[in-house]
């Protein structure tokens, strides 16, 4: 089973505005005051400046993508994590909404929902998360054109059902010898 999925957070946090924010003031700085800077200070905040706007397009750009084979998950975004199935206790599913304000106009302000889906493997080695949207942010004035049938075929859950047959069938090879 192979998918691409749109990443996201599996907690709502602040790190990409914190990252565009870093690197776009520091870039304003640099066209302020760069003459002022001496060459090598100027091009380390360059290098910084610019790792952070690229991280945060990134992000933004690259979609994540998951391999399930016959004994192990792959989850792959900028580094990869390998989850045997020997090792998975259980797994939990969840599904969160999201909301963002977002002005759009002097005095009018639109608040954009999307709906995340969160898989969580609980292993011998602790908790590994994943999220990815279901829904995508939308003006929630708006219907979101996303069926309960959709959300019941969703790729993390088909991901989680096609895991635990693996593992029915291994632990019945087992029983087995």
């Amino acid at each position: 089973m192979k998918e691409k999925y749109e990443y996201d957070t599996v907690k709502n946090s602040v790190m990409d505005g914190l990252l565009f924010l870093v690197g776009l003031g520091l870039m304003i700085y640099l066209f302020g005051s760069g003459s002022e800077l001496e060459r090598r200070t100027f091009w380390i905040l360059a290098f910084i400046s610019g790792s952070a706007l690229a991280l945060f397009f990134g992000r933004i750009a690259v979609y994540a993508r998951f391999i399930a084979d016959e004994n192990s998950v792959t989850f792959y975004r900028v580094f990869r994590k390998k989850i045997a199935y020997s090792s998975i206790k259980s797994i939990d599913l969840r599904t969160e909404t999201r909301s963002a304000k977002r002005k759009e106009t002097r005095y009018k302000t639109v608040t954009y929902t999307g709906v995340i889906e969160i898989i969580t493997f609980h292993c011998d080695d602790g908790d590994h998360s994943f999220a990815c949207v279901l829904i995508p942010y939308h003006n929630a004035s708006k219907p979101s054109g996303v069926s309960d049938e959709d959300i019941a075929n969703s790729k993390f859950k088909r991901l989680k059902r096609y895991i635990e047959e693996r593992i029915y069938i291994n632990a019945d090879r087992l029983r087995k010898i």
